[in-house]
């Protein structure tokens, strides 16, 4: 497959495609060193970063430091600590954490624990995010944010239609109120173009833009 081509204006955001586990996060891993290189082996968001960023430069690409088994990055902050009532979303700095191989993955951290995950790997994402972007409105008055994301069938917040046969190689999802329609059917044509299957589905929760400042 050909590395796509993107526009100066467009940045890949990557929040999953890490298998780093930090160090200082390993102990709170129920998982065995087995399960841990199972579960990053069956994960497919690793691969994210070949399929949409194979070629680009590193200033249109914001990827997460670390697996998103000790953080999500697209879990919003509030969706962090007790009252974290989210149907998506794993990590260790979370609550309710959710992996392919066994289940509970992660002993409830306390506060100051969590704290030093989202302060060492949630906060700079975000920060970093916004401001790449904030970079590219500056420099060319727009700025096109595609989330590469990849989710198991039995995904609850990515449901897929069982009659669909076969599944598509990829589905579109992206908001109406900041994805105009013109844009997605671009995308359709040129996926399409290549012969690949594509769904249009609404976007799924993961799916982040950053809010700039005024």
């Amino acid at each position: 497959m050909p590395s796509p081509v993107w526009p100066a204006w467009a940045v890949c955001h990557l929040p999953a495609d890490s298998t780093i586990i930090p160090v200082e996060a390993r102990p709170w891993l129920r998982l065995s060193e087995p399960e841990l290189a199972e579960e990053l082996a069956q994960r497919t968001s690793h691969r994210t970063g070949d399929l949409f960023a194979r070629g680009l430069p590193d200033h249109q690409i914001v990827r997460a430091h670390c697996s998103p088994l000790v953080v999500d990055v697209t879990v919003p902050p509030e969706g962090y600590g007790p009252q974290r009532r989210l149907s998506y979303g794993t990590g260790a700095a979370a609550t309710g954490i959710d992996t392919l191989v066994v289940a509970p993955a992660c002993r409830t951290l306390t506060p100051a624990e969590q704290a030093v995950l989202l302060d060492r790997y949630y906060h700079p994402h975000q920060a970093w995010f916004a401001a790449r972007v904030a970079l590219k409105v500056a420099a060319h008055g727009r700025c096109l944010v595609v989330n590469a994301l990849s989710f198991a069938p039995s995904d609850t917040a990515f449901a897929v239609d069982e009659r669909l046969s076969p599944l598509p190689d990829i589905r579109l999802g992206a908001h109406g109120d900041h994805t105009p329609r013109r844009l997605l059917e671009t995308f359709e044509a040129a996926l399409l173009g290549h012969a690949w299957r594509v769904q249009l589905a609404p976007a799924h929760p993961a799916a982040m833009v950053p809010r700039l400042q005024e």
